[in-house]
């Protein structure tokens, strides 16, 4: 698991559901608290120590501003971590259905090309209207503590965002 806990950094409940003002808020608070610059007179351990506790802020807020990285890191403090492939907590495997629609779609995407722009942009919009709907899938998952399940919609949305950067790669 991660060594820094996000939300018990800003002092929040660990939840998709945030209030986007009072996280900006403590932020801000946090950020000037243990800014460097108000440790240039301090020895080095603490000059070190301020500055790794800045960038816990820094990274925390880019992770919990963010519903996407919000929803993962939910899931990898629930225990599955999506970037890693170890059995025991890694990223689930998908289905044989999910990946054989994969491959379909990526053979619709080279028809979509040869017909144009118009037939291309068709696509891409269903595919971002998928994309949102496995995101909305996996928080509805996690409000409700299935976090295996909300693993699987994340890993989903990320095949279907791989998908969507192809299509706006042209």
């Amino acid at each position: 698991m991660t060594a820094v806990d996000h939300f018990e950094t800003f002092g929040l409940p660990r939840s998709w559901d945030l209030d986007k003002s009072d996280l900006e808020r403590r932020y801000l608070e946090l950020s000037r608290a243990v800014h460097p610059d108000r440790f240039i007179e301090a020895a080095g351990a603490a000059k070190r120590m301020a500055m790794e506790r800045a960038a816990d802020v820094n990274e925390g807020y880019r992770t919990l501003r963010d519903p996407v990285r919000r929803a993962e890191y939910l899931v990898l403090l629930g225990g599955i971590d999506l970037d890693s492939s170890e059995p025991d907590r890694g990223a689930p495997k998908m289905d044989s259905t999910f990946l054989a629609d994969m491959i379909e779609r990526r053979e619709e995407l080279v028809e979509q090309r040869a017909l144009g722009a118009a037939a291309l942009e068709r696509m891409r919009e269903g595919v971002e209207v998928a994309v949102a709907d496995e995101l909305k899938h996996g928080v509805e998952l996690l409000r409700s503590s299935d976090v295996q399940g909300a693993a699987r919609r994340l890993v989903a949305r990320r095949y279907l965002q791989r998908l969507l950067d192809e299509i706006d790669s042209g």
